[in-house]
């Protein structure tokens, strides 16, 4: 079963369309998935799914499908998660008769169980891939947005003593203080980094999004997004949300990094 899946989106929204891959993946065993879309953030899926090919849309034939059909295109369905149905359409138009297009973003409740709406699958068995092999704490004070960032990730890591800073291309200028600096990776190393830590602790980010996602204790930092939406899915995880995010205080996500929750949690 050969099944291309649209989906340019960021690390945390890809992260959480991951349930509703695994779902299908369950439901269909013998399915094999090309992915469309962002290749450096597709390529975690490859941890998860069956995965043939990951694509770049910006990349040919495929941004093709914007505009038109492709010639000798070999799958059996096709999973569109875009608001414009032009994708969706053209890729009915190359011959693949199974063709899902659905909005990826919700009008109510969470989006991982949105998106598992969309191909009326129920939410699988959450991924248990942590594997702890010190008493190291993993701290990401990035995000997308500089509005989502809590600003006291070095005081936190001074109270913790054990920690250490996974540092993006945005956070290049973070000052880490005497606390050691995971930097350069990719998505996937980042993965095999972060399930042999003790705990993880984050802002609203895809990194955070990932931690969970594997199963890693993760205390997750929101501000001004709404965690019923947008909140990361895992087995582990605590969620700390203020729209003021300077009211969070260290002793609060200091509680919640060193006593992490065990609960299964999805939407």
């Amino acid at each position: 079963m050969k099944i291309i899946v649209i989906r340019a989106c960021a690390i945390g929204d890809f992260v959480l369309n991951l349930p509703a891959l695994e779902a299908l993946q369950e439901s269909q065993p013998d399915s094999h998935f090309t992915l469309i879309g962002y290749t450096s953030t597709l390529d975690i899926a490859r941890d998860f799914v069956n995965v043939a090919a990951v694509h770049s849309i910006e990349s040919e034939p495929w941004r093709q499908l914007f505009y038109g059909p492709i010639d000798g295109l070999d799958f059996d369905h096709a999973i569109v998660w875009m608001k414009d149905g032009s994708v969706a359409e053209n890729l009915r138009k190359s011959a693949i008769r199974d063709v899902l297009r659905a909005d990826p973003f919700p009008e109510t409740g969470h989006a991982a169980a949105h998106l598992l709406r969309t191909l009326d699958l129920q939410a699988p068995e959450l991924p248990d891939r942590w594997r702890p092999e010190s008493d190291r704490v993993v701290l990401h004070p990035g995000s997308g947005s500089p509005s989502k960032c809590w600003p006291f990730f070095e005081e936190l890591a001074n109270q913790l003593g054990n920690a250490c800073f996974l540092i993006g291309p945005a956070e290049t200028e973070f000052n880490t203080g005497r606390h050691p600096r995971l930097e350069n990776l990719t998505l996937r190393e980042v993965a095999r980094c972060v399930i042999t830590c003790r705990a993880f602790v984050g802002n609203d980010s895809g990194i955070t999004h990932l931690a969970a996602h594997l199963g890693v204790p993760t205390t997750a930092i929101f501000g001004p997004t709404d965690p019923g939406i947008w909140g990361p899915v895992g087995r582990r995880v605590s969620i700390t949300a203020n729209t003021d995010l300077r009211a969070i205080t260290v002793e609060e996500v200091y509680r919640q990094a060193t006593s992490p929750i065990f609960g299964l949690k999805m939407p």
